[in-house]
Order: structure tokens, then sequence, then C-alpha cells
């Protein structure tokens, strides 16, 4: 039986070099051919590892400098719509600030300004508006725009360079938390040649880029053009505005506060308007503007800049008169993908401007129509046929169309809802006044065609007076159809009867009188609105004709726009008086009433069953297009909507909306709760002083001031001098701070923390390059805030701001102390003990020391131990015998409270400054005071030096010293007393000897004299011929010392050269 061979099985290696080949063809074949993977070491740091650390380094920095604290989150308060951003245009007078505010708005909005005045809020994109405010030139007003701008553009004149105001301007931005910040450079039109503006741009950048930071945005706008900007250059500039972020700063976050788009007195009807004004010296105001920061609401606190503390008396939301487009709201309609802004959606609201050529207050309506923008014709081209008009009718636009649409609706619906009696002596009353109307129309045009001849002379006469004449027949035309039409809605009983009467008290007199059929309220309210759409359609229809004749060269838009401005001249106020719970029997017309006003219904077409029916279609949606429309661009409303004739204290009810269920009145929710971020609001403030609101400069905020910040303490702040202040600060000189919202003058006290951190030492004056701690009285704020201090606000030649400091704390008790020295002098001594007087006054101020250290002058220290006597004598110890020439000093410290000084700054004429006393010295032209104790003297009855006497060394341990140390006796030996007795007696000839030589020394001495003098003489005139040698010689030293200096310059450039040190 043969036996089956098996072949071995191969065995593939499991382990070594060819097994880690083969386990690497299972890979994936992207991994093995990817060459990050396959080559690992061609794709790492290359150059050790250095380099690894400093990559690694560098990407680790720039993580870390785009890490940001997460602001506040405030979306939970915010309304539907953001408040506008708030844009500085900061500038020294002349560098052109108005112009870059009227391109900026000709860019956005098309409006052309003439008048440049207070803040302007227009709609720059679909979820943005912006309020524009030029910053004023003085320095308070300065710290106020500061403290609230969202972004400042800062203009600077090219062709002058930075000047003061700039610098100033951007330590005050620093201060109170630096905003964002865009150069704008001017007047480069003035450089005719390029490489000097080259080199112009490329320095101030720099410059720029030095007080702000490294890469800060800087725009050039080169020239004016047709009175502005060039428009590329301002939609660049546009441009980079739209896309800032802007930061929420934390104490804007935590204080809420209003910038005021238009500020106005409240006007008592109970007072004579001619009455003494001192003794209505204390006025009420209302301040417009939209919420910012965080909740307001009534009865907070407020501080207004330049004005003083006060409390919300009442703060109304408004409609917003520059409300973001509705493309925006409606994010689901078929606009909502637009990303240019339509005609009427660039909106703008600037109530001091002439926007529109019209201004608006509370109570009234001004429309101003400037030469430039009529255009007067003959009265041949007035005097136009009828058929012109209907022509000029028929080319009208879609609102009109729209309009006379709507109005005939209306018609037909008010006529289905009440037929009768009442209805058909409307409509015969109607058609005759109808008639009378064309009657009268075409009187009036056959009178004008019968005044060629006066027309003729008219036109010699100069333009203004024409002008006036034109405006003086129109006014009387209008009052002309307002009285007709008052004698066709009232009965001729009743034809001086006031407008103003109250609507229940009209309807009461016409129903005695001409036996109406009694309406319920819901009639009463339609009549209402039946009467003002009357006087509209048979007034108003012959204006828009009269206007088309007396303008036919203006825009037919702006006709309309007219149209609707006049409209609002018809509104009543009969609604002024407060209904009553019967008088409503739908409680959503009550709604409707508050906040919308009943003329308002004849511009938009709406199908109408019931008041029911209107009531429900006036929704929030439906109300905000209207308010959008109803301003300038569409039509001009009143932005306060006559709320304030309304009593909304008693409309406390609430009302069931049939698909929206319980909605709370908006009156009444604006006034019980508090008011969210983005809303626009009225705020009344009471106690205002009248002289205040005449003369208002700038801006003015309401900021909310924290229930703890009206609690007054010592302010403690970590301060530096400014380097650019030419002087140092002195303690206790007023200075004007700006903290938080206030601006208030205070004394401060300088001091500065010893090393052993155990006090705080008092500084009499600021040191030069460093920071010291600088306390003083005011209320209080929270740490970690910016603070400046100025000393004027008057121009100087100097800059201004004096101090810059952080809040570090706040105390209720100041611990500034300083050096007091006690002086004393010995009056007994005893061996170590001595009595000391002339230090104290009293033996209570000597038991208050017991214990202190004193010290002589001579360095020997001792310790007060016990009164001696009622007058101040006390017993102290001393560690060695002290002279009664010593000085006994007593070295202390006192405690130094700054004076609790606080004067608020308020922008009025009659504010009293608290001065220093070298400006009081300067205006009063006195000297400085002269103190005869301030001057040093040298005494003379002091000895030059104080002998003491020899200690003496006893013999035994003067033995044992070396002999350096010993005592030296080193007297001089005295001659004997026989030499100094024995007289010299000279013989004859010692005399003659002794008498020759005197006489040959003098004529020696005198011979040294007159030699000394040849020699001078000699000299002088050597020197004087060698004088112009001289010069030569020096000129060429010199020379060749240049040229030396020279050559060597050029030898180390050469060697930088080859040393590739300059490339």
């Amino acid at each position: 039986m043969s036996e089956v061979y098996h072949k071995k099985l191969h065995r593939y290696p499991s382990s070594g070099r060819k097994a880690d080949k083969k386990s690497g063809k299972s890979r994936d074949k992207k991994e093995r051919h990817n060459p990050k993977v396959s080559l690992q070491t061609a794709f790492t740091f290359s150059g050790g590892i250095k380099s690894v650390q400093r990559r690694v380094q560098r990407s680790l920095d720039i993580s870390s400098k785009r890490e940001k604290i997460p602001g506040i989150n405030k979306k939970n308060v915010e309304g539907d719509n953001p408040p506008p951003y708030v844009v500085i245009v900061q500038g020294p007078p002349g560098v052109g600030k108005s112009t870059l505010i009227r391109s900026l708005v000709k860019h956005y909005t098309k409006y052309n300004l003439n008048i440049v005045e207070g803040p302007i809020t227009l709609v720059s994109s679909k979820n943005r508006r912006l309020t524009i405010i030029e910053c004023p030139n003085d320095m308070h007003g300065m710290i106020d725009v500061a403290k609230v701008a969202d972004l400042v553009l800062l203009l600077v004149d090219a062709s002058f360079s930075f000047e003061m105001e700039t610098f100033e301007f951007l330590n005050i931005l620093q201060v109170h938390g630096f905003p964002r910040v865009i150069g704008v450079l001017t007047h480069l039109d003035k450089f005719k040649d390029n490489k000097t503006l080259r080199k112009t741009k490329k320095k101030m950048k720099n410059r720029f880029w030095t007080e702000i930071y490294h890469g800060a945005k800087l725009f050039y706008l080169s020239g004016i053009q047709n009175t502005l900007y060039n428009k590329t250059e301002v939609r660049n500039l546009a441009r980079f505005i739209a896309v800032q972020k802007f930061e929420n700063l934390s104490w804007r976050s935590s204080h809420p506060y209003v910038v005021a788009l238009k500020v106005e007195q409240v006007l008592d009807s109970e007072k004579s308007v001619n009455e003494d004004k001192e003794a209505n010296k204390k006025i009420s105001m209302y301040l417009y503007g939209h919420i910012r920061g965080g909740l307001m609401r009534r009865g907070q606190n407020v501080h207004l800049p330049g004005l003083g503390d006060f409390i919300i008396n009442k703060i109304d939301k408004y409609p917003d008169p520059c409300p973001l487009p509705e493309t925006r709201i409606n994010k689901d309609g078929p606009n909502a993908g637009l990303r240019t802004l339509k005609a009427k959606e660039r909106i703008i609201y600037a109530p001091y401007c002439d926007v529109g050529n019209i201004q608006v207050d509370s109570n009234n309506l001004y429309i101003h129509i400037p030469n430039t923008a009529t255009g007067f014709t003959r009265r041949k081209v007035l005097i136009e046929d009828t058929r012109s008009l209907d022509s000029e009718s028929e080319e009208s636009t879609d609102n009109e169309t729209s309009e006379q649409e709507y109005e005939e609706e209306y018609q037909e619906d008010y006529e289905e809802e009440y037929e009768g009696e009442y209805q058909e002596d409307y409509e015969e009353e109607y058609q005759d006044k109808d008639k009378e109307k064309q009657g009268e129309f075409t009187e009036r045009k056959t009178s004008n065609k019968g005044d060629d001849s006066l027309d003729e002379d008219n036109i010699l006469l100069p333009e203004a007076v024409r002008y006036v004449r034109d405006l003086q027949d129109a006014h009387s035309f209008l009052d002309k159809k307002l009285e007709n039409t008052e004698l066709r809605l009232l009965s001729s009983s009743n034809k001086n009867l006031d407008r103003k009467l109250d609507l229940k008290a009209e309807d009461e007199k016409v129903s005695s009188e001409e036996n109406c059929i009694n309406f319920d309220s819901s009639n009463r309210n339609m009549d209402l609105n039946f009467k003002q759409k009357s006087l509209k359609e048979l007034i108003y229809s012959d204006v828009k004709i009269y206007l088309k004749k007396k303008f036919p060269h203006r825009n037919k838009n702006s006709i309309n726009i007219s149209d609707r401005k006049v409209k609002n001249l018809f509104e009543d106020e009969e609604n002024e008086g407060e209904p009553s719970d019967n008088e409503f029997s739908d409680l959503g017309m009550s709604s409707l009433i508050d906040t919308f006003r009943v003329s308002d219904i004849s511009l938009y077409p709406i199908q109408l069953t019931s008041l029911k029916s209107l009531s429900n279609y006036w929704k929030s949606s439906n109300l905000s297009k209207i308010r959008s429309e109803k301003f300038i661009t569409g039509g001009i409303g009143d932005s306060e909507y006559k709320n304030e004739h309304l009593n909304l204290e008693n409309q406390s009810i609430e009302y069931k909306n049939g698909t929206s269920g319980e909605i709370v009145n908006e009156a009444l929710k604006s006034k019980s709760s508090s008011l969210a971020i983005g809303e626009y609001v009225r705020i009344k403030v009471d106690g205002v002083n009248r002289e205040w609101l005449n003369l208002r400069k700038g801006i003015t905020v309401i900021g909310t001031i924290l229930p703890g910040e009206s609690t007054f303490g010592y302010i403690r702040m970590r301060a530096k001098k400014h380097r650019w202040y030419p002087k140092i600060l002195k303690s206790n000189d007023v200075l004007t701070f700006s903290i938080g919202w206030r601006r208030f003058q205070s004394l401060p006290i300088y001091s500065i923390e010893d090393r052993n951190e155990t006090r705080q030492r008092m500084l009499k004056y600021t040191p030069e390059h460093m920071h010291c701690i600088c306390t003083t009285w005011g209320p209080i704020v929270p740490p970690n805030f910016g603070i400046l201090a100025i000393r004027t606000s008057e121009r100087a030649p100097n800059f201004r701001i004096s101090m810059t400091a952080v809040s570090v704390e706040i105390q209720a008790k100041s611990d500034i102390v300083k050096k007091l020295k006690l002086v004393g002098e010995p009056k007994k001594i005893y061996k170590h003990t001595a009595f000391i007087g002339n230090m104290f006054n009293s033996d209570l101020e000597v038991s208050k020391f017991i214990g202190a250290k004193i010290q002589t002058i001579s360095g020997i220290r001792g310790q007060i131990k016990k009164a001696i006597d009622t007058n101040g004598l006390f017993r102290a110890t001393f560690e060695d015998k002290v002279l009664m020439s010593d000085i006994v000093f007593c070295k202390t410290w006192i405690t130094v409270n700054p004076r609790e000084f606080y004067n608020p700054v308020i922008d009025l004429p009659e504010w009293r400054r608290l001065r220093t006393q070298a400006e009081l010295r300067n205006e009063l032209g006195l000297s400085v005071p002269f103190k005869s104790d301030s001057i040093y003297i040298q005494k003379q009855d002091r000895p030059a030096k104080k002998r003491f006497n020899e200690t003496p060394v006893p013999v035994d341990i003067e033995k044992d010293l070396p002999f350096t140390s010993r005592t030296k006796n080193n007297t001089p030996k005295q001659k004997g007393s026989l030499s100094r007795e024995v007289a010299v007696i000279m013989s004859s000839y010692e005399k003659r000897v002794a008498n020759l030589f005197q006489r040959l020394s003098t004529i020696q001495k005198e011979r040294q004299i007159q030699r000394i003098e040849r020699k001078k003489v000699a000299r002088e005139i050597k020197m004087k011929r060698r004088q112009p040698i001289e010069k030569i010689r020096e000129a060429k030293n010199e020379e060749r010392i240049k040229r030396r200096y020279a050559l060597k310059g050029i030898k180390l450039q050469k060697q930088r050269k080859k040393l590739r040190l300059e490339e």
C-alpha cells in the first residue's frame, strides 16, 4: 500500500522586515499613496526643536488674540427692532464735518440737507439704522458724545495735519470705552504734487496707527464736487460702515440710556403764555429717543449731563418715526429676498434739519417752501382750462389712484351700513354743496381771468412780494373752503360753534336743535370718521387742483406728499375726553383710538362690514406699515399721534381679540412695565430750568443711575498725570471729573503707597512719570471704571486733559496720612531724664502720646513717660544725657480727609465754576503773597563750628592701645624768656648797611615791576600779529577734520554693505 505524500504548507513570516512590508500591502490605497503618510519627515517642522517651539508659539498667539470674553446676551430684553447705532462725526472747525454728513445723508436717503443740526436718524440697510451726530468742539460736548458713540468718524485736515482737538477726543474715547474709530483725511485736493501727497498720507497713517492700533482704517476724501464729496469715496466709506461690528460696553449694558432725538417743552394750557417767566422758571419737557443698553421704566433715577439728576415722571412707547423696512419684519413675504431698499423705505428723521422742508413739534406742523425749490410762473400759465387739470389728474401716481378707489369703496360701504333718512339727507346735501363748490371755483376762475392787467403789474414787483401775495391768496382760499364746509356740516343756527367742543356735547346739541336720530357709541364714532372724510373730500379736492395750478413745475409726487401732509390738519380734537364704559360697545375700538388716529383710515383701501371688523383690522403689523408710510417718505404725520392728549392712566381694561386671545393695551403695558431695548419712547422730566432748554447745545443724553450710585463717598482711583499736560497737579486744586454720566468738580488729594504697604502717604504734587493714588469725594462708581479729569473746558493753547484714572475702590473713610513733627525744648535735665516743654498744649495731649518715641537733633533717642503739668510739660527718658541746646522731635502721622466738595457742571451761564487761587490772582491782578519765614537766610549769631571737649582716656587703658591710637601731645616748644627780653642795639655802621640794603631791595622790586609790564606789552603785540595766521590755521584744521570724518563715514558705509546690514 503506497503512502500518500502531503505537501508542506507555506508558513508566512510573522515578524521581521518582510512581515512589515507585506502588512503595508493591506493598507488602503489612498493611505499608501498619500505623501503626508508615506513621507512624514518631509512634512514636519524643519530647523530642530527651536523651530517647532517658535511655530507652535506663534499659532497659539494668533488663536489667543482671537479669543474674546463673551458679551451679555440681551435678546430677551430687546424689542422687535434694535436701536440705531450712533455714528459721531468729529473734527476741528472747518475740517468738513457738515459736508460729510450731508454726503452720507445723500447717499443713504437721496435727500439734500441745507441745515445740519441735531441728531439725524436714517435707514442704512434692511437690518440697520444709523443716528449721525456732529460732535461739538467744546470739551463738555466731546465728553458727552464719547460716552454714547458706537462708531466715530475722525476727520483730519491733511493740509494742516493733526490738531489738538483730535488728540483730546482720542484720549476721551480711550477712557470711556474706546468704540470703533475710522479716520478720514480731507482737503487732499490742496496738494498739487503727487509725491508730497503720498508722503503726507503715509506719515499721517503711521501717526494715526500709533494712537489707535496698527492697521486702523483710514479713508481719503479727495475733494468736493457740487458741494458734496465724491460719490465713489462716500460709497466706499458707507460700505465700510455697514460691515462694522459693535461691541456692547459693560457700562452701557448695565446703565440703560436714551440719546434724545427731539426735545420739547410741555405746554401747560392752564397757564398763560405771557405769564412772568421768573414764576415759571422750572418747566417740564419731553425727550424722544430709542432705549439702549437695557430696560427702562417709570420712576427710574436718571442723569442728564449738564443739567442734573431727575426722576422719570412718565415714559410712553411711541410709534417709531424711522422704522426698519417691512422686508425685514415680514421675512416670509414677497419682498423678503430683496437686497436693496425701496425708495419709500429710505426713511430719514431729522427734526432739527430741513428734511423735506418740514419741521414738526408737539402741536404744530411747519412747511417751509424755499425759493430754490419753488418755480413761480406768470398768471397766464396759472389760469389754464380745467381740461389740462383733468389730463394731469389722469397722469397722477398710483398712490392717488388707490386713494380715490378707496374713497369710493368707503362711501359704498357706508351707504350699505347706514341706510335711511340720514343717508338721503346727506346725499342731497352733498350734491347741493358739490354744485356750489364747482360754481364757486368757476367764479374764482373767471375773476382771475379778469385780473390779467393786475398780473402784468405784478410781474414788475420783486419776487419776494409776489411770493407773499400768492401765499396770502392760498391762505384765504383754504379759510373760505373750511368755513363753507363747517356751515354745511352744522345747522344754520350753529355757525359760530367752536370746533373743539366735546363730541358728546356736540351730539346732544345737534340732536336737540335738528331732532336728529340718536346714534349709539359706535355710530357716533363712525359719524366722526365720516365728518373728517367729508372735510377732506370737499375742501381738499379743490386744494389739490389749486396747488397744481399754483406750482405747475413741481413734481407730481411732491404734490401728492403735500396732499397727505395736510390731511392731519383736519383731525378733530373732540376725542380728547375720557370715554365711559357704555360708550364703547366694542373694546377693540378703544384701543384703536389710543394708538391710531381716525384720519389715517382714508389712506388704505379696506372692506369693512362692522365696527368690530374695523378694530380687528388694525393689528400691530398694519399699524407699523401705516406709521412707516405716514412719515416723511409717504405722508407727514405727527410722531406723537396725539397721545399726549389721551388719559392713559385710566385705560386699564384688558380685551380679547377673536384670534389672538388676551392682549393688553399698549399704552397700559408701556406704563406699567419696563420698556425693551430699541423701543422709541417719550420721557417726561419735571423741574427743568427753562433757560437750559433755550440755550441747549449738542446732544442730550438720558442715562439711568443704579440705586447705589446716588450715594456719596470717597472714590479711590489709580491716576496718572497726562504726559502732554504742561503742569504737575497739586493736591486740593479743583478738577472737573467725568465719571459715568456725570460731570462735576471736586478737590482731589494725591497719595502713594509706601513700600511696606502699611500706609497711604499724602503727596503735595503728582509724580512726573508714574502712577499715584487719587482720592476725591463724589457719587460712588463700580471698580475698574475709566475716569477723566480736566482743569478747564475753555479753549487753551495747550493740552487740556489733566489726568486719566481707573477707579479702584470706594471708601467710607479716608486712610491717607501725612507726616507731622512736634518740636519741643528741654527745660530741666537730670542725667538720662529730662523735662520737655513747648511740644504739647495740655496734659490731655500728653496722655495720648505716652510711650511715643522722641529723638533729639543729635540723634539721642527717647520716650515720653508722664505728664508733669497742665500746660503740656512732660517727663521723658533718653539713652544718654541731653543738652539744653538740643531740640527734641516727635515724628507722627496724621489722617487727611479730602474735602466733601461736589459741584455738578450745569450748562448755564449763571453756573459758578470753582477756580484756583492762581486763576483768581490772575483775574484780579494780585501778586503772590510774600512770607518772610519762607526765605532762607544765614544767621550770624550761630558759631561756624561747634567745639566739643575732649574725652579723657585713662592711662592704664592707653598703655594697652596701639601706638597709632594713643593720644599725641605735640605741643610746640616755647623759646626762653631771655631772648624775648634782650633788646637789639645797632651801631652807626650797621645802620648805614641796613639802610643801603633796604634801598637796593626797593630798586630791585621797581625794576621787576617794569620788566613785567614790558613783557605784557610785547606779548600783546605778538598776539595781534599772529591773530590772522591763527585764523587761517584753525580753518585748515577744521577742514582737515571734516575731510577725515567724511572718509571714515564712507569707509564704514562700505563695510555695512559688505556685511549686508543695509539693503
